[in-house]
């Protein structure tokens, strides 16, 4: 029997991932937090997508395109002034927080059902 567990490593990464979105807002900014960031969502990124290749998920092109797009805002977000302002810095978190509970709550959830009922894990 499958179960839920098989697939923890994943509700796991994303727990670290909002995390560090969530540093972002702490005072004072550390530029430092969006390099941890950025490295550690393509850590997690290089995982899903080496287990979508594996496993032949149908959709791997959508939802890497989905990561490719994370990974450019991430880039974008790495030329910020050091000294961004709280506001930024909430609404930058803000962003993060809710477009990463949106792949996680749609497209990552897509996944882990198509994990669920493979047979290969």
């Amino acid at each position: 029997m499958q179960k839920t567990s098989d697939v923890i490593w994943q509700d796991t990464q994303h727990q670290v991932l909002f995390e560090l979105i969530d540093k972002i807002k702490e005072i004072p900014f550390d530029p430092e937090i969006l390099v941890r960031l950025k490295l550690y969502a393509e850590h997690h990124f290089i995982l899903e997508e080496t287990y979508m290749v594996q496993l032949g998920y149908p959709h791997q092109e959508e939802h890497i395109e989905a990561h490719d797009r994370f990974r450019e805002e991430l880039e974008a977000m790495l030329d910020t002034d050091p000294t961004m302002h709280p506001a930024l810095q909430v609404s930058l978190s803000d962003f993060l927080y809710k477009w990463l509970k949106l792949h996680v709550l749609g497209i990552d959830k897509k996944l882990e059902d198509f994990v669920m009922k493979s047979d290969s894990k």
